[in-house]
């Protein structure tokens, strides 16, 4: 005579965030492809480039602290308020060192292209946040267990 287990096979939780976190980079690299055409267009190279460089930066740095965020709350589920916060202002402030060391050297001279390297920053930002926010609401994953049994 044997019974059914009732041992819940769940999916890990880093799996949506994954996914979330690539569908979100990839929206957020579209729209910064073109701005850097729009650069490119309205003032040259020098602007494209800038363009580029502020949205990748936005990217790439965004998109390793949500990536560490959803490993961490995969892990430890407490941890992940106080680890969102830390990696918050860890963004925050890798992303205005590089900006304050892009616009204080030389690599972008004019005024018009650290223009551009703003607004490659802040509409990468837009998306990114947009993104996320619509690709999460969308992924509907479960945020707790319930008890066996059903509800309680």
């Amino acid at each position: 005579m044997t019974t059914e287990s009732r041992a819940i096979t769940r999916r890990s939780s880093l799996v949506p965030g994954v996914r979330v976190v690539v569908r979100a980079a990839a929206l957020t690299a579209l729209a910064g492809a073109l701005l850097v055409a729009l650069a490119a267009v309205v003032h040259g190279a020098e602007a494209a480039g800038a363009a580029a460089v502020g949205a990748a930066l936005v990217v790439l740095v965004v998109s390793f602290g949500t990536l560490s965020l959803h490993v961490v709350a995969s892990a430890m589920p407490t941890a992940s308020l106080l680890v969102a916060l830390v990696t918050y202002a860890t963004q925050l402030a890798i992303v205005l060192l590089v900006f304050l060391a892009i616009t204080r050297g030389d690599a972008f001279s004019s005024d018009q292209a650290r223009g551009w390297l703003a607004a490659g920053m802040v509409l990468a930002t837009l998306v990114w946040t947009a993104a996320h926010l619509v690709l999460t609401a969308r992924e509907r994953a479960p945020y707790f267990d319930l008890p066996p049994g059903g509800e309680s």
